[in-house]
Order: C-alpha cells, then structure tokens, then sequence
C-alpha cells in the first residue's frame, strides 16, 4: 500500500471509501491514514484539529527558497447521500464503465488523490524544487470551514502561512464551443447569502377543507422559483472571459457569444446554446437562489399555522447582499 501515490485511481478509491459525510465529518480516519502514507515514504505530517474526528494535515518538501512556497489544498469531507438514488453504492468506489462511482469522486477527492500523488511523487524523485511544496488536507469545507480552513488559517498561520500560491478545487470544467476548446481559470467566486422566510396562513384539522394555508402559500411560491432567473449581473472578469472565448471563434460564433454581455439578450441566447455549455454560463452571469429546506407541520392531522422555507443564495461579486435580496424579492413576484 506504500506505493499506492503511483496509482492515483487505488487511491482515489481508498479516500472514497472513508464516510466523510459532513456532518458530522469524521474526517480523522482519513488524515490518519494519509499520514501513515506519507511516513511510510520517509514524509512527516502535522496534524492539528480544532475538535476531536476533525483533524488537518499539513506536510512540506523542502526547496532551495528561490521562491515562494506553493500549496497544494484540498478538503477530504463531503456532503451528504441523504435523500439521493445512487446507481452504485456511494462509498463502495466501483469502476464502471471507465469511471469510479463514488461520493466524493470529484468534489474533491480526486483532486486529493492526484495531489496526494504528486506530493509522493516529487519526494520519491527527489525533485530539485525552487520552493517549498506543501500538501495540505483539510476538513470541514461543505459546511463552513470553523473547522478546516478557518483553523489552520487563524490558529496556525506558521504552517501555510508563507504560500505564494495554491492549487486547489477545480473551478470550472472545460467548455466546447464552435470547434474550440476552452479551460476557463477561476478567478473570484460567488459567495453564500442564506435566506429564511416565514410562510404563515390559518391552522386547523385536517379533515376540514381550508383556504389560503401556510402550505399552500409555499407551493405558489415554489412554483414561482422552480426555473426563474434573477436579473442580469455581468461581472468584468465575466465579460472578459466571454470578450476573450469571442476572439477565437468565427462569424457568426463570435458575435452570437459577445451578445451575452447585452443584458436584453442574455437570457434568450442562453436558451439557444448548446445545454451544457448553457447551464455552465448561466450561474456566472446570475446571482441564484434554491429552495432547499423546509420545516413546518408536527402532526398528519392537523393544518400548520407556520412554515419556514430555507434558500441557498449564491451572489456574484461586487452585488451586496441587500441588492440581492431586493432582486430576488421583485423576481419572486
């Protein structure tokens, strides 16, 4: 198993085989087991946890300092399979038809597993490296970070702190458009904005007929939601990626793509690409928001007075979190 860095898809499968269903997390097995990896191949590891079952690793390759220090970072915790189908089980790590069925398979541990793997490598090939290589596993990302990546950066700062750079999640997929291929580079994100709201409406038993209930309310308002779009919001790191794609492509291609940044024609565009090129776009150019929880009613029985509906919002930079709100609420109507 010492050798496992030299087959990167064993190793993705053993990672995927740790439950690190966040919560709870429990990523400690995992990191523990990495770490044995590594000790095995003549590498000490730090590990640091905030709480116990929610441990950190940190590992360094020594380079001549010529350069800053370059951080390979990923996340070993994922979210949940509550409520999902799975085709194949999702911690069984099953090959097929070419590809590895697994919770996590993507988002991220085959990120971890090829970082893991290069780490393992430059230090078995004794790689003449201009700086220092630091791997970095971290817990706690699906659900905030307090835990991860917030605690290594607050608590110990001495152990990533010096990284220039980082490698880390993947932040787009690889776009075919017009005959070309493109490999968009992240460069900001959207942040998380939470929304609650209280649906209200009369109570009472539920073998009487009843009007204008809380549940009722909510299944309007969801039907609103279910595939609207919130207004245009066109970002200069957007636009210049769309700008740049356009350059590449021939007529009509290329002005068909640069008519995205007119916000009168954005959405009627989309709707005519190519769909999976479609939904990638889309969310860079809207602020989004989902139903994803609700809570509400205690007894078959009897008609709830009060729902509460929960929303993941996900806002594009330099959109504060009033004007989204506002959008969102005229959007709703």
């Amino acid at each position: 198993m010492n050798d496992l860095y030299t087959r990167p898809e064993e190793l993705l499968q053993h990672l995927i085989r740790f439950d690190t269903t966040n919560p709870p997390g429990n990523e400690a097995a995992l990191i523990a087991r990495v770490a044995e990896l590594l000790k095995a191949n003549g590498i000490e590891s730090t590990l640091v946890s905030k709480t116990p079952g929610r441990a950190n690793l940190v590992a360094r390759l020594k380079g001549r300092g010529e350069v800053p220090p370059l951080l390979l970072y990923g996340h070993v915790d994922v979210v949940t399979t509550e409520g999902q189908t799975w085709t194949h089980p999702p911690f069984a790590a099953e090959i097929h038809d070419g590809y590895i069925w697994g919770r996590g398979a993507l988002d991220m541990k085959g990120g971890d597993a090829m970082m893991i793997a290069a780490f393992l490598r430059a230090h078995a090939e004794q790689r003449d490296l201009r700086g220092d290589l630091i791997l970095c596993l971290a817990s706690d990302e699906e659900v905030g970070g307090e835990m991860g990546a917030k605690f290594l950066v607050n608590e110990h700062p001495d152990l990533i702190g010096d990284a220039a750079y980082c490698i880390s999640e993947f932040g787009a997929f690889p776009m075919d458009f017009g005959g070309h291929r493109f490999y968009p580079i992240m460069l900001t994100e959207r942040y998380v904005h939470t929304l609650r709201a209280t649906i209200r409406g009369p109570g009472g038993h539920g073998a009487q007929r009843h009007l204008g209930t809380a549940m009722s309310k909510l299944g309007r308002i969801l039907s609103r939601m279910d595939g609207a779009r919130l207004p245009v919001h066109i970002t200069p790191v957007v636009q210049a990626m769309i700008e740049t794609m356009a350059s590449h492509l021939g007529e009509p291609m290329g002005s068909a793509l640069r008519g995205l940044l007119d916000p009168v024609r954005t959405d009627h565009l989309l709707d005519q690409l190519d769909p999976r090129i479609g939904r990638m776009l889309d969310p860079m150019l809207h602020n989004t928001v989902n139903p994803t929880i609700v809570s509400g009613g205690s007894k078959i029985n009897v008609i709830p007075s009060e729902i509460t509906l929960r929303m993941d919002g996900r806002v594009l930079p330099g959109v504060s979190p009033q004007t989204f709100r506002s959008r969102g609420a005229r959007a709703d109507r």
